[in-house]
């Protein structure tokens, strides 16, 4: 069954990609074609894509009997408007309508799009799943006419793939991963909360680091990972000996970084220390112990400790971070 799946992929951040082979393993195809702004990277982060298409004309072309409406964050304003209509011609063709995995963002701001077309592809739509609680309450509020299920974030069991933490990480040493996101808030919360956050770290004395870089995205130059751990090494542990220094290789990331591959390097952390909810999501997934740290006005991180908490390795925590 041709199918085709949307979501935000090829942006530079492989947790949507990794949501991406998650799609893949639960509407298992031999004709899948994905939405991508950067097909080559999506293409080699995911294996099993026949193609990528650039945008809704291109993907009604494909005539897909299957369309899968996901991907990450893709539970919000900008992207129902933009995709909607395009779902609802697919559906009149015949195509069969899957809402899954959503990370659904505050939607009233603008529901312009919820018309009566868009209700009624939601309402026969063969399936409808949101990631966390809250996003079955948003979808509440917002008068979808119809509650979803709850996934629980099924991307964590993607396995990984231990090549490159093989090739580069040393096996006798304590591991501290770190990711973090170098936007405005967070540097002002990492400022404010100076005192907290060196106390958190302390216990990790004597650890080498390895930074944990999953989004250089191409538009923003405050998603870069890589900008954001190297802060941190800075301003909190100058010290500290960085495990794999072609982690901080841009290119290198560019060449080799896939989502099962960034598992793999998480797998072999003793700790994780990230601002990055798939991150922590890979965490879980391995067995390692995660630290969310994260500004405390914004909810993304929580939410996703709340959904799996189930899973939590032992010690694991959600730290909330003050700004001034």
């Amino acid at each position: 069954m041709r199918t085709a799946f949307l979501g935000a992929y090829g942006y530079g951040n492989l947790g949507d990609e990794l949501c991406l082979m998650e799609a893949l393993r639960s509407f298992p195809t031999d004709d899948a074609h994905a939405f991508s702004v950067r097909p080559d990277w999506t293409r080699r982060c995911v294996p099993g894509l026949a193609g990528c298409f650039g945008n809704g004309g291109e993907m009604l072309a494909l005539q897909p009997r299957r369309v899968v409406f996901g991907g990450g964050m893709f539970g919000v304003t900008e992207a129902f408007q933009a995709w909607m209509p395009f779902l609802v011609e697919a559906e009149a063709a015949g195509a069969e309508i899957h809402l899954h995995n959503l990370g659904v963002a505050w939607l009233l701001r603008d529901l312009g799009w919820l018309d009566d077309a868009a209700r009624g592809v939601i309402r026969r739509a063969a399936s409808f799943t949101v990631r966390d609680y809250l996003g079955v309450e948003r979808v509440a509020e917002a008068g979808f006419g119809r509650l979803p299920r709850i996934s629980l974030f099924p991307e964590a069991d993607i396995p990984a793939d231990p090549s490159l933490a093989d090739a580069l990480l040393p096996r006798d040493r304590k591991l501290l991963g770190i990711s973090i996101i170098p936007m405005p808030l967070m540097r002002d919360c990492l400022r404010h909360e100076a005192a907290l956050v060196r106390a958190l770290l302390a216990e990790f004395a004597g650890h080498a680091v390895v930074p944990v870089v999953s989004t250089i995205h191409v538009d923003s130059i405050f998603e870069d990972d890589l900008v954001g751990c190297l802060e941190v090494l800075r301003d909190f542990l100058p010290d500290a000996e960085i495990a794999a220094p072609a982690l901080t290789d841009r290119a290198h990331w560019r060449a080799e970084m896939t989502p099962a591959r960034l598992k793999g390097l998480i797998a072999r952390c003793d700790t994780l220390v990230t601002q990055r909810k798939h991150n922590a999501v890979h965490a879980i997934g391995a067995g390692v112990r995660v630290i969310g740290l994260h500004p405390l006005e914004d909810n993304s991180l929580r939410r996703t400790f709340v959904a799996l908490e189930h899973r939590l390795p032992p010690r694991s925590r959600c730290v909330g971070l003050l700004p001034t």
